[in-house]
């Protein structure tokens, strides 16, 4: 069908449920063998330096429209699989990341044992919040078909790209397309690595002992555009005084946002 073949030459992202052209240049195929697995290392999921996952899962993802019919290999089997049957084939799910993450990697994990040349298309996009006109993180994945063993993952490393999370100005957006009409293209879901940042460091010093120049400057400064600290009195922080037991406990309730029943 026409749209089918569309899609395949240039993925289409877009929230007013329509699949105009994206930047068909950037069609990129991550073949198996290139493919990394970030879950199978089971990182740490906290702090600034280690990559954070986040999985979407099949069941999350919707129809593009009502034109698109679907099934899911979950309910025949113990698998939870989803896959296009009739109509356009693309589905879309949200994807929520924390403001300032930068987004490391984009992952698509399906199933392709097709072979008529069908295949699983990937692709995350960030979409204006007002809008709707979206474009991608990265570029597209599509799956290889295999007969043995035909499940994999498929990884883009888009941490080049340097994409900081904006929720006051974008929504992030997943959309998979299944071109075979059946469960010879299947998915799983998608998962997207981020790392978390400390704000990059004002202009000007908020604190007379804590001028741009100190090694710390940067994360004092954010500790108190977060309102975390108001520093030790007089325009001062005294970054080189001892914190008390009872200080530990303000910095620490404030940044995690602790609260009693």
């Amino acid at each position: 069908m026409a749209i089918r073949r569309f899609v395949s030459q240039a993925f289409v992202v877009v929230c007013a449920l329509s699949l105009p052209a994206l930047l068909a240049a950037q069609a990129l195929v991550i073949s198996p063998s290139s493919a990394s697995t970030p879950a199978s290392a089971a990182p740490k999921t906290y702090g600034t330096t280690a990559t954070s996952y986040v999985d979407v899962g099949e069941w999350e993802f919707s129809p593009i429209n009502s034109a698109t019919h679907y099934d899911d290999v979950g309910s025949d089997s113990g698998n939870a699989l989803r896959f296009a049957t009739a109509g356009n084939n693309a589905f879309l799910a949200p994807l929520h990341l924390p403001s300032g993450a930068i987004v490391q990697s984009v992952e698509l994990d399906a199933c392709d044992n097709n072979t008529l040349g069908n295949h699983v298309i990937g692709v995350a996009a960030h979409c204006d919040h007002i809008t709707g006109a979206c474009l991608p993180i990265g570029t597209q994945m599509t799956s290889t078909s295999t007969p043995i063993n035909p499940c994999t993952s498929y990884v883009e490393d888009v941490s080049g790209l340097a994409y900081v999370v904006d929720n006051t100005g974008d929504r992030l957006l997943l959309q998979v397309v299944t071109q075979g009409d059946n469960n010879t293209t299947s998915f799983a879901g998608m998962r997207v690595g981020y790392k978390l940042q400390v704000s990059p460091a004002p202009a000007t010093a908020d604190f007379g002992d804590v001028p741009t120049t100190h090694p710390f400057f940067r994360y004092i400064e954010a500790l108190s555009k977060s309102g975390i600290t108001g520093g030790c009195g007089s325009g001062n922080y005294c970054p080189d005084n001892p914190v008390t037991r009872g200080q530990m406990a303000v910095f620490l309730a404030k940044a995690l946002g602790l609260q009693f029943p």
